[in-house]
């Protein structure tokens, strides 16, 4: 990496402070001063100039501009004002970096991949880089994952636990509707851990890398999406009970108790289990054996 002073905290506080910042714990405003895990995330996002890159949360910039250094076009998008100001003044030199200010969660992905994909240069790849605010970790995955734009690689930071959630596997007592849902749409592992020191201000817990890799469009066998996420969520609802009973119970999904029990005969799924111990092909054929009741009411 070449000389970047955005990760002194020395110098990461002057330019807060002249700008009259005061970092905001309640919406993740966490920023990275460790040039390694800056370097960890960029290894495993694998950058190319053929890339487009969509940097969710940049703060000041540190891991912004190392991407505007290895990718073709970085697009980034940060609701807060004063940090837009510092982004520009630290970035001003590259011509490949675009900055949105704006929230991401009410930010239109879809328009937003089109204007990407219509650059005059072709780019073979766009993925996605970011550290995550704890507290909408779980909608901005949804988001990004349930998107089907074309992402091939997402590497984000996260807190150790929901991390660790995440890459659960099923019969784990972290497996959960998280679980389910990154797995379904994609291949994701632990990269690195991070300590809370690499951050300023320093946060209260430790955080984790992920890199998912997206599966194609197409792959998934979901014949509808929202019955499968009801599923989903009627499931873990109340992990411990039966699934014959969880399900039935929820108003939502819609299901009476022997139709549940019919669905889980369909695709030899045991009615009397728990949600933990379904593997996401299981959650799969049973949204789309529910799908099919009228064959067996």
């Amino acid at each position: 990496m070449n000389d970047n002073p955005l990760f002194s905290p020395v110098y990461l506080k002057d330019i807060l402070l002249k700008e009259g910042i005061f970092a905001r714990r309640s919406r993740g405003q966490n920023f990275l001063i460790d040039r390694n895990v800056a370097d960890k995330i960029l290894r495993a996002a694998d950058l190319s100039d053929a890339d487009t890159v969509l940097e969710i949360g940049p703060g000041p910039g540190a891991l912004t501009l190392e991407l505007c250094r290895l990718a073709g076009k970085v697009v980034t998008v940060e609701w807060d004002r004063g940090l837009v100001r510092i982004l520009r003044e630290q970035a001003n030199e590259y011509d490949n970096l675009e900055i949105i200010q704006a929230d991401f969660l009410k930010t239109d992905l879809p328009a937003l991949a089109d204007n990407l994909r219509n650059e005059k240069t072709l780019r073979t790849g766009l993925k996605v880089v970011a550290n995550l605010p704890y507290s909408i970790t779980g909608p901005l995955l949804v988001k990004l994952l349930e998107s089907e734009i074309g992402f091939s690689i997402l590497v984000l930071m996260v807190q150790k636990e929901v991390g660790e959630r995440i890459v659960s596997p099923p019969g784990n007592k972290k497996y959960g509707r998280l679980s389910v849902l990154c797995r379904t749409y994609s291949e994701v592992e632990i990269i690195s851990q991070v300590s809370r020191n690499s951050f300023f201000p320093r946060p209260g817990v430790d955080s984790v890398i992920l890199r998912f890799k997206i599966y194609p469009a197409g792959k998934s066998s979901i014949v509808d999406p929202a019955r499968w996420k009801n599923l989903v969520r009627a499931a873990f609802a109340q992990r411990r009970k039966m699934l014959k009973n969880t399900l039935a119970a929820d108003r939502q999904l819609g299901y009476s108790e022997d139709q549940i029990i019919a669905a889980c005969h369909r695709v030899e799924i045991d009615p009397r289990g728990r949600a933990e111990q379904l593997s996401v092909k299981n959650f799969i054929q049973l949204a789309n054996a529910l799908g099919e009741r009228e064959k067996y009411d």
